[in-house]
């Protein structure tokens, strides 16, 4: 008897140890690991899909609406950041430069050598390496709203019979950045071109004495390419006003009917409280005034008893 009550629980115990090492236990934590991964990457995908225009409203009515404010970088300085990256891979920025003209414009001037040979109106072949990293960084900037080409010379007089001024001169290269900038993908709505001759000097090219002075001639025979962005304040206050307009008339009513419900909610609960407060007061006084009364009868039950043992000890008192 005893020795088949070991053969079974030997057996038992077997039997145990074989369940414990199954082979198909590793499924039910491989399978609840790629559920939770599932669910983390739906999650990150839902995430990752928002409207940026809606989500920057929100963030500045947030800020404003706990008393802080949102501190925006302006256009201009996000502009040239990327402009003068864009530059920097071909290794120098010789010959231009780039301005910021207040918070939403850019000016990128190129001295006159860099973009034309002397009396030509075609930009010359050396040059449009640099400036087609200026058009894939005009393209790839968000918010241009308008780039002015203004050509500018020195006041020397035009020896090339073709060309009869400085201001056609001018003109004349203005219109062809312009024309390059629109073969290259530019849009050219955004696009106008002026030229100014040497109308608006940046040095004055002669000294007191009437002698000239080359170096200020050079400086001022140049291109610049003003870039207009659109201004950040009246952007968000557009946002704000069309976000506005998306609401129907229905959410609109919603919305105050809503406002005026939680309003009348805040009345009834203070209106609520009052009441609770004076009823507990009327209560503790009742309480304590119920308490008085008892003491009180308790007091004149004590003095008639008092008085009728009294009487008893002394009857000729009451006689």
């Amino acid at each position: 008897m005893g020795e088949r009550n070991k053969r079974s629980r030997v057996h038992l115990e077997e039997h145990e140890h074989e369940m414990a090492h199954d082979e198909s236990n590793w499924l039910v934590s491989y399978a609840d690991m790629m559920t939770l991964l599932f669910g983390f990457f739906v999650l990150m995908y839902s995430m990752s899909r928002f409207d940026n225009t809606k989500f920057d409203l929100v963030r500045k009515e947030v800020a404003k609406y706990f008393g802080g404010n949102i501190k925006e970088v302006s256009a201009a300085l996000l502009a040239e950041q990327k402009i003068m990256n864009i530059l920097k891979g071909s290794g120098d920025l010789n010959g231009v430069e780039i301005i910021k003209d207040g918070n939403n414009t850019l000016l990128l001037k190129f001295d006159g050598e860099v973009l034309f040979d002397s009396g030509a109106v075609e930009v010359k072949e050396t040059a449009k390496p640099n400036l087609r990293r200026v058009v894939s960084a005009l393209r790839s900037i968000e918010g241009v709203n308008k780039i002015a080409v203004e050509g500018h010379t020195d006041s020397d007089a035009i020896q090339s019979g073709l060309v009869k001024s400085n201001w056609e001169l001018s003109s004349l290269r203005a219109s062809s950045v312009v024309r390059y900038f629109e073969e290259s993908g530019v849009d050219s709505k955004l696009l106008s071109a002026a030229g100014f001759g040497s109308s608006h000097p940046l040095a004055p090219e002669v000294d007191k004495a009437g002698v000239s002075i080359p170096a200020n001639k050079v400086l001022n025979r140049r291109v610049v390419v003003a870039v207009t962005l659109d201004d950040a304040e009246a952007a968000y206050k557009l946002q704000q006003k069309q976000f506005s307009k998306q609401l129907t008339k229905e959410e609109i009513e919603h919305q105050q009917r809503e406002a005026s419900l939680q309003e009348k909610m805040k009345q009834a609960q203070a209106r609520y409280d009052e009441a609770q407060k004076r009823h507990k007061e009327q209560q503790e006084q009742r309480r304590k005034q119920q308490q008085l009364d008892k003491l009180q009868r308790k007091i004149q039950d004590l003095e008639n008893k008092a008085q009728k043992y009294e009487s008893e000890l002394n009857p000729a008192a009451t006689q």
